[in-house]
């Protein structure tokens, strides 16, 4: 899955009240890579990338009754094509549309990965339905994104205190946004952590009773 930042430059600008241009900080270059990095390590704290989008290919077998099918992954952001493959591998594509007169399927539930059919596939049994489309998430949960804003803030704040040309006045502006964003930022990364995947164990006794 492609790697996407979590905020942008703005937003870290937005939330300090600050313009990276002016010299009071980092470079806008160096506030981008700290904005990567930052995003990368939110991942690492939930343990799993939270956004980006990938594209997948499903296979369905075809019967007689199908009224809908459920895509692998999910939440699905668009279908690019719903084609039946027949025997000799020619591919049919399908409409997609809700409409009953023009469409032959549509995207009903994204979240829960469901395709429905508009008709019956009737008696061509021998086909097999190819699904192309994109899943994922296209941005972060806001928590997540307000944890990566705040952890950008703060290596802001580091890098202009440990500048030794950076003004005094400038650096009691950052040595204040670093204590006042302690609190926030530990809690916004403890919401992270709770989209942790966890395993779960089952554990059964020999024999019947």
């Amino acid at each position: 899955m492609a790697e996407i930042d979590y905020c942008t430059l703005a937003d870290v600008e937005t939330y300090a009240g600050v313009d990276f241009s002016e010299g009071i900080g980092p470079t806008d270059a160096q506030v981008t890579v700290m904005i990567g990095n930052a995003s990368r390590l939110v991942d690492a704290y939930a343990g799993r990338q939270l956004a980006g989008t990938e594209t997948h290919t499903d296979y369905f077998d075809v019967y007689i009754d199908t009224e809908h099918f459920v895509l692998k992954y999910r939440p699905v952001v668009s279908v690019t094509t719903l084609a039946t493959v027949g025997d000799t591998g020619v591919e049919t594509a399908l409409v997609q549309s809700r409409d009953r007169g023009t469409g032959d399927y549509w995207l009903a539930d994204p979240e829960a990965g469901i395709i429905r059919l508009q008709g019956a596939f009737g008696g061509e049994l021998r086909q097999y339905v190819k699904v192309d489309y994109t899943a994922g998430e296209t941005a972060p949960p806001a928590f997540a994104k307000m944890a990566t804003i705040l952890l950008v803030v703060r290596q802001c704040a580091r890098a202009a205190l440990n500048d030794e040309n950076c003004m005094e006045r400038i650096k009691e502006m950052w040595k204040t946004l670093l204590y006042q964003t302690d609190k926030e930022y530990r809690e916004y990364l403890d919401e992270v952590k709770a989209l942790s995947l966890c395993s779960v164990a089952t554990f059964g006794l020999k024999g019947a009773y």
